[in-house]
């Protein structure tokens, strides 16, 4: 069976991270990807992750600077469907290979275009390296999280309990005070998700309309990716439920270290286990009766859980400190309880269930011999993808991809047959989600963003959730019904809304589905054309059963290693910033999304699956190791995480005030010792010259420091704390929708982050606010053929919630 994307012709021009993963996405699921290299410089030979996001791909030199080049580009272009490109503002159009010339010979044509800050607005042509987007949008204060949550900060509130603390041994990556570099480059991250799932919407939409279009994403839009559930700005932020502490930067979060110096992530917090384990010189089988909602001693999400923790800590320190990892790992495996190793990337990628499943794969390098490293994380069941082979020798296909563009049939464009018209990419789309927490209802979110109509199913005690910040920014733009699935009208209820269904999406442990009879095999005869996501925790295999969360996948992955700058000898970090949960959520969204493509084509539907360890795995991507274990070298935080290098890193100026400098090009480092007046630096000692940057840096404010590096054209940006209160009321933010204004039943006025992908011919569209437990059940009982009298008997025998919210 073919990839969902068998017989695409791409073409990838990107450079950097977000470009490259997004072209790799398309090869390991069929399409024909062909990278466009410099023959002057190798684009991609500076990252240790481009033999992992250019694997399965073809490379050829073309020279864009000379007319012969440009000529053979746009001949490559005329037949291609995709052109994937992260050229700055303007760039292309000077080239003359800009979407609107290149569609003018090709209207089927879809480009990709991934920049800095977008081609529109004030920082249009600021450098868009990633730590620099990260600091301007002052993403680096919210690695370790905002003291009071990131919610109060924004309201210009300190949040709950200001007095508290957080306990000495909550430790987070570097012990200082200040902005903090995560190694994870967040807004790329962001960015490749959501310019992968905009190819695949705009697919989609051309199986209707027979055109391509521009589809546009930024790094800018990718940071506000990573922090979209937790920059928010409401109306009544005391409303009941609202505020919830994990992402408060005082609030435990599970990590520990144990007694042979390896840490643990424990989550969600099972305490009284963890201290009737640990109570007897050896640690205890202690099995739990209750499931984690039922737990009596579960710790609340509610302030006073805040405190909880905090006294909780040290007791559950201590007790951690007892027992080795492995004794750990064992005893959370048998009792059914979240218990994690936190793994290096090379430790990860070495794991033999992760290679079995598939979502870490082998290849033989052709410059390095057999390799490692994530394998294909979209699952299809008609139509698996899998990785096509090594990243090529740069312009190791340039004669053969010469020849293509001057064979008999160049310049011929695909073209495509109209069936319709389109508003917006999944425009008459129906989405049932079943999902729970954050990595299921997020995927909801974001296809109801594409225009579906999304239907959330609460369950009956889904009102507590529903009225959380997470809650409300998961389910912004759906409607709601409440049903219990324990009663035989509700499962009727259930079954109704299934046969009206395109897609019917959840990340239900294994085997709940099918004891309800609403799996993908029990549904697949009935419902031919029914797409079916239900995504996991972790890989399939020995883990599967276990409970499975952004913490405890981002532990074993590597990325809380390498967040926290282990190797540097710091405790893990668990960012706040992260995607592990959203992540899962994006791949769940753009499998979905490239299955109805693939019904759209064939008329069949299919089972899609992804992990959070996927996800997770896709976020240290950079990194590769040999079969025997043995990793390549990548770039790693330092101790004090200020960033990768001594050219690429925070400083602290005059003013307490940080800058983020991204001297990476020899021509900024020796205009860097200019401005600083140190001409004569050598730049063979990276401790001296950061010895000399600090000293000079620290001498005047960080705006100064910045006008004058920007002016002598060396990338830096100031660490902008405040941007995530000043976004939500800047002008050009909410003309370009990177904000989005709504309304929730709970809180009223709701702001959080709006489209983050934009289509140039069917765009997105925030439909609504996020739905309250049940508050559309009458509206879509009614539209799937119930009569209002029946509708009040399912109301009264507490088969469904009727709770409608009025404003």
């Amino acid at each position: 069976m073919a990839g969902v994307f068998d017989g695409l012709r791409v073409l990838d021009l990107s450079t950097g991270v977000a470009g490259p993963m997004t072209a790799m996405h398309l090869a390991d699921n069929g399409a024909l990807v062909t990278r466009v290299d410099s023959p002057h410089h190798e684009s991609f030979a500076p990252h240790s992750g481009s033999r992992v996001w250019n694997r399965g791909k073809q490379s050829a030199h073309i020279d864009l600077q000379n007319e012969d080049g440009l000529a053979a580009f746009r001949s490559l272009a005329s037949m291609a469907d995709i052109v994937v490109e992260s050229f700055s503002p303007g760039t292309s159009n000077r080239l003359g290979i800009d979407h609107a010339t290149l569609a003018a010979a090709n209207p089927a044509l879809i480009t990709c275009s991934i920049t800095g800050y977008g081609r529109l607005g004030r920082d249009r042509d600021r450098p868009g390296y990633d730590a620099l987007v990260a600091a301007r949008t002052g993403l680096l204060y919210d690695h370790k999280g905002r003291r009071g949550t990131a919610m109060e900060y924004i309201a210009g509130r300190p949040g709950p309990e200001p007095d508290f603390d957080a306990p000495d041994d909550v430790v987070r990556g570097a012990k200082r005070s200040g902005p903090t570099f995560p190694r994870t480059p967040w807004p790329s991250i962001g960015a490749m998700y959501f310019a992968t799932l905009g190819i695949a919407a705009a697919l989609r939409a051309r199986e209707v309309t027979g055109s391509g279009q521009w589809v546009e994403t930024s790094l800018l839009q990718g940071a506000l990716a990573a922090v979209c559930l937790n920059w928010q700005r409401v109306e009544h932020p005391d409303a009941p439920l609202y505020w919830m502490w994990p992402v408060d930067s005082r609030s435990i979060e599970g990590l520990f270290e144990c007694s042979d110096g390896r840490w643990v992530h424990h989550w969600t917090l099972r305490p009284s286990w963890v201290l009737a384990s640990a109570e007897g010189d050896e640690l205890g089988a202690v099995n739990l009766d209750t499931a984690y909602r039922d737990d009596p001693d579960r710790i609340s999400m509610e302030p006073d859980g805040m405190l909880t923790g905090m006294f909780l800590q040290p007791l559950l320190s201590e007790a951690f400190r007892k027992f080795p990892s492995d004794a750990w790992v064992e005893a959370g495996a048998a009792a059914g309880v979240g218990v994690a190793l936190v793994r290096s990337p090379g430790e990860a990628l070495a794991d033999q269930a992760f290679l079995a499943d598939g979502c870490v794969a082998e290849v033989d390098d052709p410059e390095v011999g057999r390799i490692r490293h994530v394998g294909s994380v979209l699952e299809f069941s008609a139509a698996p993808g899998r990785v096509a082979g090594p990243a090529p020798r740069p312009g190791e296909h340039t004669e053969s991809i010469l020849a293509d563009a001057t064979a008999p049939q160049a310049g011929t464009p695909r073209t495509r047959p109209r069936r319709g018209e389109l508003a917006h990419p999944l425009e008459g789309v129906r989405v049932l989600d079943l999902g729970l927490g954050v990595a299921g209802p997020f995927a909801g979110r974001v296809l109801a963003d594409l225009g579906a109509d999304v239907i959330k199913v609460h369950s009956m005690h889904d009102t507590y959730w529903a009225g959380t910040h997470m809650g409300l920014g998961t389910n912004r733009g759906k409607r709601s019904i409440a049903v219990n699935l324990k009663r035989a009208s509700g499962r009727e209820v259930l079954e109704r809304l299934i046969e009206r269904a395109d897609v019917v999406t959840t990340n239900w442990r294994p085997g709940a589905a099918a004891r309800l009879g609403i799996d993908y095999e029990a549904l697949r005869e009935r419902y031919p054309r029914l797409v079916y996501c239900n995504t996991r925790g972790y890989e399939k295999g020995p883990r599967s059963d276990l409970p499975g969360t952004d913490q405890t996948a981002g532990a074993l992955a590597g990325v809380e290693w390498e967040d926290g700058a282990c190797d540097a000898g710091n405790p893990p970090a668990w960012s706040r910033s992260g995607m592990g949960d959203t992540g899962n959520a994006m791949l769940a969204a753009i499998a979905i999304t490239a299955a109805l493509y693939h019904r759209d084509r064939t008329g069949e539907g299919q089972e899609v699956s992804t992990s959070i360890v996927n996800a997770q795995l896709l976020h240290t991507s950079y990194a590769w190791i040999h079969p025997d274990g043995s990793p390549a070298p990548w770039n790693h935080a330092d101790a004090d995480q200020y960033g990768l290098s001594t050219f690429y890193r925070l400083y602290e100026c005059a003013d307490g005030k940080w800058v983020f400098v991204a001297a990476v090009r020899p021509e900024h480092r020796t205009s860097l010792a200019t401005v600083l007046g140190e001409e004569s630096i050598g730049f063979e000692s990276p401790e001296k010259i950061a010895a000399i940057l600090e000293s000079r840096l620290a001498e005047q404010p960080a705006a100064q420091w910045c006008e004058a590096l920007n002016s002598a054209g060396v990338p830096a940006e100031v660490v902008d704390e405040e941007f995530c209160r000043t976004v939500f009321d800047d002008p050009q933010a909410r003309a370009s929708q990177l904000v989005a204004e709504t309304h929730a039943g709970s809180v009223g006025r709701f702001e959080d982050p709006g489209l983050l992908v934009n289509l140039s011919a069917t765009p997105g569209i925030v439909q609504r606010g996020p739905c309250m437990c049940g508050e559309h059940t009458r509206e879509i009982l009614v539209e799937h053929g119930y009569t209002g009298a029946e509708v009040d008997a399912l109301a009264a025998d507490r088969a469904v919630l009727d709770a409608a919210v009025r404003t």
